[in-house]
């Protein structure tokens, strides 16, 4: 599952997929990222550029405003 977790990506335009699977593997392996940083960026890692890159501007500050953001 950690494996999954840190190679998950949008897999074509699916965000909605991507965001809630996701945040399922961020409840069931709470662990696996040691601080909120680190969990936002294994999250916006997992995007395609042209959307981490937006989001990487705006600098988020929690994993909700990383989704957000990402999601508009």
């Amino acid at each position: 599952m950690e494996d999954e977790f840190y190679n998950l990506s949008v897999k074509g335009n699916d965000l909605k997929t991507y965001v809630r699977r996701f945040q399922e593997l961020a409840v069931l392996c709470p662990n696996i990222v040691p601080n909120n940083e680190k969990l936002m960026e294994v999250f916006i890692s997992g995007l395609p550029r042209s959307i981490e890159g937006n989001v990487t501007a705006l600098k988020p500050q929690t994993l909700e405003e990383a989704i957000n953001i990402a999601q508009r």
